[in-house]
């Protein structure tokens, strides 16, 4: 078994470079490292994504409404990081809330579909 120690980075394919950094940059903080073939690392507290053109840019858009855990990213936050988030993404239509014994979230979708969850988790907090 290996053990891992954080995530690198995850490569999302988006129909509109701009726009994508930009939703990324306005909910979350990330900016831009560099550039790779085809597209861009952002990243923000370690985390980092590539944000790269996709193949089908007419491909349908995931529903977080229908499908909360296909094409997911997930962010473990602090319950006041939490709270922030409710607010901040308080006009989303397709938001989903969901009260967990031992979690809650909130899931939305960036502007290519990705499913987008920020997360607390009520046991325990991240480090």
């Amino acid at each position: 078994m290996i053990t891992l120690t954080r995530l690198n980075a995850m490569n999302l394919k988006v129909r509109d470079l701009d726009a994508s950094l930009a939703w990324y940059a306005r909910h979350f903080g990330f900016t831009p490292r560099y550039a790779v073939e085809g597209g861009i690392v952002i990243a923000v507290n370690g985390i980092e994504l590539v944000l790269s053109p996709h193949d089908n840019p007419g491909a349908p858009l995931a529903d977080p409404r229908r499908c909360r855990c296909i094409h997911t990213l997930g962010f473990e936050v602090s319950e006041a990081e939490f709270q922030a988030a409710k607010v901040a993404f308080m006009e989303e239509t397709d938001r989903v809330e969901i009260d967990q014994p031992e979690f809650c979230s909130i899931i939305v979708s960036d502007p290519d579909g990705y499913c987008v969850e920020v997360f607390y988790n009520k046991t325990h907090m991240p480090a």
